[in-house]
């Protein structure tokens, strides 16, 4: 049994390897990279060292992903970035789409338990800025343990960030919420309502500091 185990962790290594050595003749692919057989790439992309490509992965031309960077569920645009360390989580049916010319920042957090969409030309700055699809909070009230994961105490529910918006480090994006294009959000901020086009928030809960 043993014996078998280590076996199938020698074949799947080698599976890993010959993956990342036809990769690595066309791509920047660092160390320690670990890549799913389902990896679509749509041009030259560089990956870092550590890096943990998952299921269910589009990387259009030109993206850069960061060291210990893990993806999952995540198509992202032509020319964007993924900085080290950002974690796609989640548990459901969402989908992660990033456009073209965007950038995630270090340590963030990026919830697939329902859709997350990104548009072009958006900053979503680090550290730790979360953009969550889920809430556990009623879990937590109500004694449910977490392998429930029904509904009614673990609701989803999607994020929309428009074109050229910039979101400052240390932020979360509530489920649910719309940014509008062209708008600000100032850094340690709790986002709980939509924001309106050209528009700067800030604060805990956010709220409109001035039009742009």
């Amino acid at each position: 049994m043993v014996l078998g185990f280590y076996k199938y962790r020698l074949k799947k290594g080698m599976l890993n390897a010959i993956r990342l050595f036809k990769f690595r003749r066309n791509h920047s692919i660092g160390q320690g990279t670990e890549i799913d057989k389902d990896l679509v790439l749509l041009g030259k992309v560089h990956i870092g060292e550590n890096v943990k490509v998952g299921h269910e992965v589009i990387l259009g031309r030109n993206v850069a992903v960061g060291n210990s960077a893990v993806l999952n569920n995540i198509e992202v645009g032509s020319d964007s970035q993924i900085e080290s360390g950002v974690i796609c989580t989640g548990h459901g049916n969402g989908r992660i789409k990033i456009g073209a010319n965007s950038y995630v920042g270090i340590n963030n957090v990026l919830d697939w338990s329902s859709n997350i969409t990104i548009g072009d030309f958006v900053h979503v700055a680090g550290p730790s800025t979360g953009l969550w699809t889920h809430s556990s909070a009623k879990q937590c009230l109500n004694s449910v343990p977490l392998s429930d994961k029904r509904e009614g105490f673990r609701p989803t529910a999607p994020i929309f960030i428009e074109n050229n918006v910039y979101i400052g480090g240390n932020c979360t994006i509530y489920p649910g919420i719309t940014i509008g294009h062209h708008s600000i959000v100032a850094p340690n901020s709790a986002v709980t309502k939509d924001v309106p086009p050209h528009t700067m928030v800030g604060g805990v809960p956010a709220a409109i500091i001035k039009g742009l």
